[in-house]
């Protein structure tokens, strides 16, 4: 990517500097008309005069429109400064050649150099700038510079006179941008704290997608920032949730920030969001909503990490964790053997946990080279209070508090204090981080630095402006503020995360590289798919089929370690981790088939042997296949188990839902098509559950468009249900509300009685009828939950 982005940089600079030369040629021949018959006489027609001029015009002007169109390429779509460069260019270029060309039309009535001044003014307000002399018409013959010049002055007049239009009715024109816009990112809630990550998503942005910031107030700066850098301002009443629901760009929905500082308010425009979406909408559209305190995001991201409700990958973002992640990124790339956090506040929670997960990284896969993690110490009176919060946070979690020491000193910090402290070890391998306490006194960090010159000394300051690389000040000390302007410029996310770490393990441990083994860095977007897919796969199946919840916020969950599961089956390592038989079969086969959706959905197609090149690959069969062949199933289980290790080992746990937690009835939007035939006589089929059912004359006969088994709907159930597409092919309708099932529970359904199995979902229709789905069919044709 970054060879890719060099080699348009080298041939725009190379395109520009063929165009300067030539007009700087052109130039010169205006002044000096007998340079040309120094060229080769192949090379002369090039700059030949009015009117045998066409060919040079042509070529001259094919140059300008390449170079206009590498600056819109490069800048155009994200900052408004470039169709301002484009027009000062063109205008230079008119007075330039203009001027050139009336260089020698002066006499005793024109002054030197007043004269053609004047002549080339004229032509780039839009004249043709003719001058008449005492020997007549000037320049005779007239030059092409010339005319090039006024090509390029009426060029930038027309640009100049769009863009003025364009600012006068900038509204309108957002809209209808919007409007014919292939795919939108939407940003709702922008203010000067979530300024920078604006910012971090327009460079992030890939080019079919248009970035749409919404708003209640278009005067803001960060609103004319976010403007400034390419998005499309859309004004409308974001104290009214319902308005948003009003929007006609959700139907092409790629990626949505709700960054109000207000929580609440941003889950109310997420209800109104989601009443807004069309049926057929895709799943998992990547989701990032702004909690800034800590712990309340942490609740909020166990609650959706997972999730059956498959419309939204959905993670929390605040500027204490952000923030807490850039100071760590920058200490952790030196030599810090303990980190000394000054002051207790939201920010000293965030650097405990985002320490923490780094531990549970590292362990699970550091790259050859890697900076160990310094020894974290909490210096404030409250210390202890704060790391046992630490700690609680931590066994919620599932991780043990052992694996991630903290350390304390209970006093206020002081200069004399710190001093004391920092000597006691390696000045040069400490850093301290002073947050935003309001009991710290704001020079300490000052007069820390000028006697501790080659200690890291981190401290906030609310006027200081976001950067990545920040200056030092004294000694090695540098100010930082809260904000949310995301590392490296990327927005990522818990699940983008998880997904690079897991490959770039699997990548370090194979020996044999290939195109799906290159580093993370290097690996073609379709591979990053693929792994992103897998882990939120993992993550749906956990939920919806393995009878798990994410959610280990306010619960207690047993440990247990990836150790005592080496040299286990995979069926006992699922085991131990709390998923039966039944439930790892039927996960093993829910992940398999959303592989080969995956895969077939890019082109491959099933051979013996794999082949990258071909997109052929010899796992793309059906999941009959793979269970009727006991090492493909030892794959297929296998593969299952050591992804959910990994995401024990990166600090995801999931537990079992409590008795009668799941049994709460939630709605769900029917999605899909599916066959069906209306069938006049009576007739019997057979459950997934062995259980022999009963249909009546006139019922429906239904099964999904690849195949499968026909089960029945009644008809004034069907009819109000599914709408019709063409021939025998129907769409579900409407909404049902389903809850997880009981393992071995008895359903009523109209067909006769079924029992339901470990991973089933129970659906209740209209009329109160009921029937189980099997929990890798019902991801697929029920989305949600959804607000009532």
């Amino acid at each position: 990517m970054g060879g890719g982005a060099s080699g348009a940089a080298v041939a725009r600079a190379a395109v520009t500097a063929v165009t300067v030369l030539l007009l700087g040629y052109l130039a010169a021949i205006a002044l000096y008309p007998q340079l040309r018959q120094r060229l080769p006489n192949g090379l002369r027609w090039f700059g030949e005069p009015t009117p045998v001029s066409v060919p040079t015009i042509i070529v001259v002007v094919t140059l300008l429109l390449v170079v206009g169109a590498t600056i819109f390429r490069a800048h155009g779509v994200r900052e408004t400064g470039a169709p301002l460069a484009v027009v000062a260019g063109l205008a230079i270029i008119s007075l330039g050649l203009s001027l050139a060309s009336f260089w020698r039309c002066h006499d005793d009535s024109h002054p030197f150099f007043f004269a053609p001044l004047i002549g080339a003014v004229g032509v780039v307000k839009g004249g043709t700038g003719a001058l008449e002399t005492e020997a007549g018409s000037c320049p005779t013959p007239v030059p092409v510079a010339l005319e090039i010049a006024r090509l390029s002055a009426l060029a930038a007049i027309f640009l100049g006179v769009i863009g003025v239009a364009t600012a006068l009715f900038r509204s309108r024109m957002d809209r209808l941008r919007v409007r014919f816009a292939r795919s939108v990112t939407v940003v709702v809630g922008v203010d000067d704290d979530s300024q920078s990550m604006v910012e971090a998503v327009s460079e992030t942005l890939s080019r079919r997608s248009t970035l749409v910031v919404l708003t209640s107030i278009p005067d803001r700066h960060c609103v004319h920032d976010a403007r400034r850098r390419g998005a499309r301002v859309l004004t409308t009443d974001l104290s009214r949730p319902e308005a948003l629901a009003t929007l006609s760009l959700w139907r092409r929905l790629d990626r949505l920030y709700l960054l109000s500082a207000d929580p609440s308010a941003n889950l109310r425009r997420l209800a109104a969001i989601n009443s807004a979406l069309p049926d057929h909408e895709r799943q998992r559209i990547p989701l990032i909503v702004r909690i800034d305190d800590p712990w309340q995001a942490t609740a909020w991201r166990a609650k959706h990490f997972g999730g059956t409700d498959t419309r939204w990958a959905a993670d929390a973002v605040g500027k204490y964790e952000v923030t807490a992640r850039r100071l760590l990124d920058s200490i952790t790339a030196e030599r810090v053997e303990r980190l000394l956090v000054c002051g207790s506040s939201a920010l000293t929670l965030a650097l405990c946990a985002d320490l923490a997960q780094r531990r549970l990284e590292r362990d699970y896969h550091a790259a050859e080279g890697t900076t160990p993690l310094p020894r974290l110490v909490l210096v404030a009176e409250n210390a202890d209070e704060y790391r046992r919060d630490h700690e609680h946070n931590l066994r919620q979690s599932g991780v043990s508090p052992d694996r991630v020491t903290v350390d304390v000193v209970t006093e206020k910090p002081s200069v004399a204090m710190l001093l004391a402290l920092v000597e006691r070890g390696d000045p040069a391998a400490t850093a301290l981080i002073l947050v935003d306490a309001p009991t710290l006194d704001p020079t300490t960090a000052t007069r820390l630095a000028a006697r501790l010159p080659a200690t890291s000394i981190w401290s906030w300051d609310p006027t200081a402006e976001g950067s990545d690389d920040r200056a030092a000040l004294v000694g090695e000390l540098r100010t930082f503020r809260l904000n949310m302007d995301m590392p490296n410029g990327q927005a990522h996310d818990a699940w983008e995360r998880a997904a690079r770490l897991i490959h770039e393990r699997y990548s370090a441990a194979t020996a044999h590289r290939t195109a799906a083994t290159a580093p993370w860095r290097e690996l073609d977007e379709f591979y990053r798919g693929s792994n992103r897919r897998q882990v939120q796969n993992i993550l749906w199946i956990v939920e919806a089929i393995g009878g798990h919840t994410w959610n280990t916020f306010g619960a207690e969950t047993e440990v247990v370690s990836t150790a005592d599961l080496r040299g286990l089956e995979p069926l006992e390592q699922l085991g131990r981790m709390g998923f039966d038989r039944k439930r790892a079969m039927a996960m093993a086969r829910a992940e398999h088939e959303d592989w080969c959706r995956y895969y077939r959905k890019h082109g491959w197609r099933h051979g013996p042997a794999r082949d990258d090149g071909r997109k052929v690959h010899d796992k793309l069969v059906d999941w009959a296949v793979m269970a009727s062949d006991p090492e493909l199933l030892a794959q297929s289980l296998s593969s299952l188990a050591v992804s959910l290790t990994a995401m024990r080992e990166l600090g995801y746990r999931s537990r079992p839902v409590a008795a009668g937690e799941g049994a709460r009835w939630l709605r769900f939007r029917r999605a899909g098509t599916v066959i069906a035939e209306k069938r006049t006589q009576p007739w019997t089929w057979t459950a997934g559950s062995g259980d022999s059912m009963q249909a009546s004359a006139g019922d429906w006969a239904v099964r999904d468009p690849d195949g499968g088994d026909w089960w029945s709907v009644r008809d004034d159930i069907f009819t109000a249900g599914y709408e019709h597409v063409d021939g025998d092919r129907w769409r579900r309708a409407g909404f049902a509300m389903a809850r997880p099932a009981r393992d071995g529970e008895v359903v009523e359904t109209l067909e006769g009685p079924v029992t339901a199995s470990a991973g089933d979902w129970v659906v209740r229709g209209d009329r109160d009828e009921q029937w189980p789905v099997p929990g890798d069919q019902f991801g697929r044709r029920y989305q949600g939950p959804i607000a009532d």
